[in-house]
C-alpha cells in the first residue's frame, strides 16, 4: 500500500511537471520549388528570385534564422498537410515545428487545407499552341472540336482547367517535359498552360525561343500567389507574416523585387489580374 501511494505520488509530480513546469515553443521551417524567375536554384540551395527577395526582408523583420529547405512542389504541399514535428528536450521542454511553402497558388481546392499569407502576385495562366499550328483556338469548344489534346506539368490549378472545360490532357512531372512532348517532331500532343510570369524562362532552359509557341485567344482566369502555412500552424505566426508583408507593401517594395525579375509586372498590371481573380471568385 505504501509503495502504491509512493507510485502515486511520483507520477502526480511528473503530471504536474508536464502541466506547469515544461514549455512550448513553436518553431516555422519554410519550404521552396525551383521556379525561375521566383525562385532559382544553384547546386541544391535557393540563392535568388523575386520570391526569394521578399521572403528574405519578411524573415529579417520577423527574425526568422531558419535555412530555407529546398523542396518539390508536391513534397512541400504533403508536408503541410502533416502534423508538426514535435520534439522534446531532456528537461521536458517541447518544440513543435510547424511548415510553410513558398509558392502556391490559392484555389479553390486547396483553400480549407491551409492558413495563408499573401497575396504575394497576381499571376496568369495562358494555353499555347505550337507556333506552326494554323488552328484556330478562339474558345474552348474549339480544342474539343479539333480533337486536340494538352499536355502539362502536374499541377492542380491546370487539371482544374482542364476537368472544367473536357479538355483531354495528359500530366507530366515537369514544365520543361510538357513543352519538350508538344514541340517535338510529330508530337500527338496540341497545347500546354504555362505561367504567365515564367514563360520567357522555361522556354529558354527547354532550349526553345520565345516564339516557338503561341498564345491562344482564350483568356483563363489569373490566380493569386501565396505562403501556405501547414492548418496547425498558431494564428499568431500566420498574423506576424501577413502583417510584416503588409508592411513591406506599404513601403512599395514587394513590387519592386518583381520588378527587377519582370520588368513587364507592372501596377497596372496586379490591378488588372486581381480584378479578374476578384471577379471569378464572385
Amino acid at each position: 500500500m505504501k509503495q502504491a501511494r509512493s507510485l502515486f505520488f511520483l507520477l502526480s509530480v511528473i503530471a504536474s511537471h508536464a502541466l506547469y513546469g515544461a514549455t512550448v515553443e513553436h518553431k516555422l521551417i519554410v519550404s521552396m520549388h525551383p521556379l525561375e524567375p521566383f525562385v532559382y536554384i544553384k547546386h541544391g540551395n535557393v540563392t535568388s528570385g523575386f520570391i526569394v527577395d521578399i521572403y528574405n526582408q519578411i524573415a529579417s523583420r520577423l527574425s526568422h534564422y531558419q535555412p530555407v529547405q529546398v523542396s518539390s512542389f508536391a513534397r512541400g504541399l504533403n508536408i503541410l498537410k502533416q502534423p508538426p514535428k514535435r520534439v522534446m528536450s531532456p528537461s521536458g521542454n517541447v518544440t513543435l515545428y510547424h511548415r510553410a511553402h513558398l509558392i502556391v497558388a490559392k484555389t479553390p481546392e486547396r483553400l480549407p487545407a491551409f492558413k495563408w499569407v499573401g497575396p504575394l502576385l497576381f499571376d496568369g495562366a495562358v494555353l499555347y499552341k505550337r507556333s506552326n499550328d494554323k488552328r484556330a483556338f478562339n474558345q474552348f469548344s474549339d480544342i474539343r472540336r479539333h480533337q486536340a489534346t494538352c499536355v502539362s506539368q502536374r499541377k492542380v490549378a491546370d487539371t482544374e482547367i482542364y476537368k472544367k472545360y473536357q479538355i483531354p490532357f495528359h500530366e507530366t512531372d515537369s514544365q520543361l517535359e510538357a513543352i519538350q512532348l508538344l514541340l517535338q517532331p510529330k508530337s500527338r500532343f496540341d497545347c500546354t498552360i504555362i505561367s504567365l510570369m515564367n514563360t520567357r524562362e522555361i522556354l529558354a532552359s527547354a532550349g526553345y525561343a520565345l516564339d516557338a509557341l503561341t498564345p491562344m485567344s482564350i483568356q483563363l482566369s489569373p490566380h493569386a500567389v501565396y505562403m501556405a502555412f501547414s492548418a496547425e500552424t498558431p494564428d499568431a505566426i500566420v498574423t506576424k507574416w501577413q502583417s510584416a508583408l503588409d508592411a513591406l507593401d506599404s513601403q512599395g517594395l514587394r513590387l519592386t523585387y518583381i520588378q527587377q525579375y519582370v520588368p513587364f509586372y507592372t501596377e497596372e498590371l496586379e490591378l488588372m489580374l486581381r480584378d479578374a481573380v476578384d471577379n471569378h471568385s464572385q
